[in-house]
């Protein structure tokens, strides 16, 4: 059975065609042939794959036992330990099975190593453009995407989810930089500070105050920026093209009214090429295969097409290499390194004045950012996870990020849908995702710079159907239709219309302002909304008489 994430999607859940778990012991024959040691039977549950989004596909087996697993069910029959679990050769009992276990533990992790690969290609262009949006050297954004990927994969509090350089992030630091890209690096170590005081002190259960219409609000107006951000594609980038500021009126149109020229015809035309092809390859391939996630099979596809056939016959597009050099070297800190020293200014009260607000406005942005996505994704997979371990998380990567020379961020939740819907629900994903984004910066650019930027656009645009709540449509047509007419079309629902209102606003000022700010305005109208409807109505409690002879009504 699959649960849907309300636009059509399945993602695989624990539970069996009569909707109780369905229990299978493991097979044990191979490992004891092998000599490795296995509990007498593991309580698994029967899943499917995930499907991509082909709810109806029937997709060819890889072979794997792998596919057969989900974030509530982590097990393989046979096989020792979880999907994830590196310490695998604890397991062993003679050195002669050591090859035998790595074995097994790249084949049955495979889907993890290949989410985490699709996530790092996919993370490249973005953390670029956040960069310019900062207005600081692409570098410093590919450096924040590896640090702060591994310390969220390492300490955070949700396998699976994947942290990086984002546009909340970015748009908070243009004035800062502009004093010096010195008190930027102190700005995001003191955001980090504020971040893991916030999970030591246990405020993580504060997310749990955010209303539901907020939260879907949020993922509608997360998914139609991510959506429109793809369009920048098709524009050319000025050299001296100036970044976006926290409250811009309707800044995430920016692809449409930044006055930027547009691509020619004939390139754009070979782009939008890409990006069918992407989404065609998205949706087709799992039917072929399960043997490598659709999203990297998509673009490995575009990849090919451009340097086979496009540049063959004449043409070409925009690729990584076209955006900016994403070759780097290890980060050295902040202090001792002869690109950042210099420019790093005393820490004195002046400089603390001055990082203050922007460090409060991080910190704050980027808890509420991951701690949202962190909500949704448990709701995704029947899942809990730790929303104060997160806070403390973030706040080591965007602390390391600071004095590694980095720009911070937050986790991703176009990434971490990415992540999921690619196979990859344990630490052991996004962990492989910031390690080749690290070794994309030190040796692997020369092959990434070969990738279409509109192939990487086209996985993006998928991420962003599986982002917005395609049903929350429907409730919001119904509620705006009389009951009469919502009885005919069977268009009727138990969300009020106060929470649909609640919804549009979020999405409305996310569209205007800011994800953040529009988030607030949610909060702030149901605390409202909530207030109107305490005092307007009475609670009527009915009881029955000791006796049973009678019955007490009562005003509460």
């Amino acid at each position: 059975m699959s649960s849907s994430n309300n636009d059509g999607s399945s993602f695989p859940l624990p539970l069996g065609n009569d909707g109780e778990a369905v229990e299978v012991a493991a097979a044990k024959d191979d490992d004891a042939e092998q000599g490795i040691t296995t509990s007498p039977s593991y309580d698994l549950q029967k899943v499917t794959a995930p499907d991509n989004g082909n709810s109806n596909a029937t997709p060819a087996s890889s072979g794997n036992p792998a596919a057969e697993t989900s974030p509530s069910n982590p097990y393989v029959p046979g096989y020792p330990v979880p999907i994830g679990d590196v310490l695998c050769y604890r397991k062993a009992t003679s050195i002669s099975n050591v090859f035998y276990l790595t074995w097994k533990w790249l084949l049955v992790n495979r889907p993890q190593i290949l989410a985490g690969i699709t996530v790092a290609l996919a993370q490249v262009p973005e953390a670029v453009s956040f960069s310019f949006v900062a207005g600081v050297d692409p570098i410093v954004g590919l450096q924040s995407a590896w640090i702060m990927g591994i310390m969220t994969s390492l300490f955070g509090g949700r396998p699976g989810m994947v942290a990086g350089a984002t546009g909340a992030i970015a748009i908070v630091l243009p004035k800062i930089v502009e004093k010096g890209v010195g008190y930027m690096f102190y700005a995001i170590m003191l955001a980090g500070i504020i971040q893991m005081i916030f999970g030591v002190l246990r405020l993580g259960v504060l997310v749990r105050m955010i209303p539901h219409p907020v939260m879907v609000g949020f993922c509608n107006g997360l998914g139609v920026v991510i959506g429109v951000a793809q369009f920048n594609i098709f524009k050319v980038r000025p050299e001296e093209a100036e970044g976006r500021n926290l409250v811009e009126i309707g800044g995430a149109f920016a692809p449409f009214t930044n006055g930027w020229d547009w691509v020619d015809a004939t390139e754009g035309g070979w782009m939008t090429f890409h990006i069918i092809i992407a989404l065609l390859t998205y949706a087709f391939f799992p039917k072929i295969t399960n043997a490598i996630p659709a999203s990297l099979a998509a673009i490995i596809m575009t990849t090919i097409l451009e340097w086979v056939f496009v540049r063959q016959i004449g043409f070409r597009t925009s690729t990584v290499a076209d955006l900016a050099s994403v070759a780097g070297a290890f980060p050295l800190p902040v202090w001792a390194s002869s690109e950042y020293r210099d420019v790093m200014p005393p820490l004195n009260g002046e400089t603390i004045a001055a990082i203050l607000p922007v460090a409060f406005t991080a910190a704050a942005i980027g808890l509420l950012e991951s701690l949202l996505t962190l909500e949704i994704i448990d709701e995704m997979t029947n899942t809990k996870g730790n929303n104060n371990r997160e806070a403390i998380g973030q706040g080591l990567g965007n602390l390391f990020s600071g004095i590694l020379g980095g720009m911070g961020g937050c986790t991703t939740i176009g990434q971490s849908m990415m992540n999921l819907h690619s196979g990859g629900f344990t630490r052991l994903s996004s962990t492989v995702a910031a390690i080749f984004m690290l070794c994309i910066i030190l040796v692997a650019y020369p092959l990434i710079n070969l990738i279409p930027v509109a192939g990487l656009a086209g996985v993006m645009f998928v991420v962003t159907y599986f982002t917005i709540e395609w049903e929350s449509f429907k409730v919001v047509f119904g509620s705006c239709l009389p009951q009469t007419y919502r009885k005919k079309y069977d268009l009727e629902t138990k969300v009020k219309r106060s929470d649909v209102f609640v919804m549009l606003s979020v999405v409305t000022v996310t569209l205007i302002l800011d994800l953040a700010i529009g988030v607030g305005v949610g909060i702030l109208l149901s605390c409202l909304i909530f207030a109107w409807d305490t005092g307007t109505r009475v609670t009527l409690n009915r009881a029955v008489s000791e006796d049973g002879h009678s019955v007490i009504h009562s005003l509460g």
